[in-house]
């Protein structure tokens, strides 16, 4: 940030998301203080226009990094808070290596750099946590989850302005699973 980062977020918050980007798609080291001043102002990000927030994630999902989601998931759960319960999730499965949302930023990383396999990659399993069961074994379960998580992308991409046609396409990829 020029300056001071505090000043600079406070002004325009959208340049928290924006950050983000450039960090990700330039490879770039975010400054310490800067970093820190982007978590914490994200909460301003309640009140930009949600048709700005959806175009800054456009741009940054289809470039992002598994790590680069990792490592800004508590930034991304401000705006698409959907995703908050999948943090740290574990999922109880030898199925997983990861916990929920790791997988799910390794998920996302991996589909081809096309918005709408990576708004589904991203929200294809923000409602395994509401499903989650555990067995006598102790073996997680998300019975329904694809149907779960298709239902709460609707309401996030509808939430963040997204066009139906967009919308339509991820939440059915998500409840094909």
């Amino acid at each position: 940030a020029v300056r001071d980062p505090g000043e600079r977020f406070t002004e325009d918050s959208l340049r928290i998301l924006r950050g983000i980007r450039f960090a990700s798609r330039f490879r770039l080291e975010i400054e310490a203080e800067t970093e820190k001043a982007m978590g914490e102002l994200a909460p301003l990000m309640e009140n930009l226009a949600r048709e700005r927030v959806f175009e800054e994630l456009c741009k940054l999902l289809v470039l992002v990094s598994a790590e680069d989601l990792i490592r800004f998931s508590p930034i991304l759960c401000q705006v698409i808070p959907e995703l908050r319960p999948t943090l740290n999730f574990d999922q109880h499965s030898c199925h997983h290596a990861y916990d929920l949302f790791t997988h799910i930023a390794h998920v996302t990383a991996a589909v081809p750099g096309e918005l709408v396999l990576r708004w589904a990659a991203l929200l294809h399993d923000c409602g395994k946590p509401a499903r989650f069961s555990i067995d006598f074994r102790g073996d997680g379960h998300f019975y329904g989850h694809a149907y779960e998580s298709a239902r709460r992308a609707e309401e996030a991409l509808t939430r963040l302005r997204c066009d139906k046609e967009t919308c339509a396409r991820v939440t059915r990829l998500i409840a094909l699973h």
